[in-house]
C-alpha cells in the first residue's frame, strides 16, 4: 500500500518527496493511537477478535483507496482511507505480536521473534512482487491503448490495491482459526512497542 500510494502522490498528484512523507504523518499517529487502545482491549477480549476486526477494518480502508481518481486530492480522496487502514493495522500489529509470543518459553522467545520478523520480510517481498506485477500489467495494457499516463498509472494502482483488499480479507478468515490469547499486562506493553517498531519499518522512507 505504501509503495503504490507513494507512487500515486508523486507521479500522479505531483507531490514532492517531502510532501509525500509528511502525508503519512497522520497515518503514523493513527497506528500509534490504535495500538495503544488495542493493547488494553486484548487483555479483555484476546488476540483473535483484534486480528480479525483489524484486518476487516484495513480491508475497508484499502477498498476505499482502490477508488482514488487520477485527478484526486489528498484530503478529498486519500485521507479517509489511509486513516481507516491505520486503525486496522494498529490493532492487528498488537494482536499478532502478542499471539506470536503466547505460550513461548523464555529460552525460545528470540526464536519466535525471529520467525515473526522473517515472515514479515518474506511476506512484504512477495506481496510487493505480486501486486507490482498486477499494477504493471494493467498500466501497460492501458498505455498500449493510448490512455493518458496518469489515468493508466492510477488504474494500475486501483487493481493492485483492490487485490490487496482481498488478500487482507483472506487473512481475516485465516485468523478465525487461530488461538485466542489474552497474554498479560507486560506482553500487552511489549506488543504495543512491537507495533510501533513495525510501523517504523513500514514507513515510506524505507522505500527510498
Amino acid at each position: 500500500m505504501f509503495f503504490f500510494l507513494t507512487l500515486y502522490m508523486q507521479n500522479v498528484l505531483g507531490f514532492s518527496p517531502l510532501k509525500t512523507g509528511a502525508a503519512y504523518l497522520p497515518f503514523t499517529a493513527g497506528v500509534a493511537v490504535s495500538a495503544g487502545i488495542s493493547s488494553q482491549l486484548l487483555l479483555k477480549i484476546g488476540t483473535r477478535p483484534l486480528i480479525v476486526v483489524g484486518n476487516l477494518i484495513s480491508a475497508g480502508g484499502l477498498f476505499w483507496l482502490s477508488h482514488i481518481p487520477a485527478d484526486g486530492t489528498y484530503f478529498g480522496d486519500m485521507f479517509g482511507g489511509m486513516m481507516i487502514v491505520s486503525v486496522g493495522l494498529g490493532a492487528m500489529f498488537v494482536a499478532v505480536t502478542t499471539a506470536a509470543n503466547a505460550g513461548v518459553s523464555a529460552d525460545r522467545a528470540g526464536l519466535a521473534a525471529a520467525l515473526m520478523n522473517a515472515s514479515q520480510q518474506v511476506g512484504g517481498a512477495l506481496g510487493l512482487a505480486i501486486f507490482s506485477a498486477i499494477a504493471t500489467a494493467r498500466t501497460t495494457h492501458l498505455s498500449e491503448a493510448h490512455v493518458a499516463p496518469a489515468q493508466a498509472l492510477t488504474s494500475g494502482f486501483h487493481l493492485a490495491l483492490l487485490a490487496e483488499c482481498f488478500f487482507v480479507l483472506a487473512t481475516a478468515l485465516i485468523a478465525l482459526r487461530t488461538n485466542n490469547s489474552r497474554g498479560d499486562q507486560q506482553s500487552a506493553v511489549d506488543a504495543e512497542h512491537g507495533a510501533v517498531k513495525a510501523e517504523r519499518v513500514l514507513e515510506p522512507a524505507g522505500l527510498s
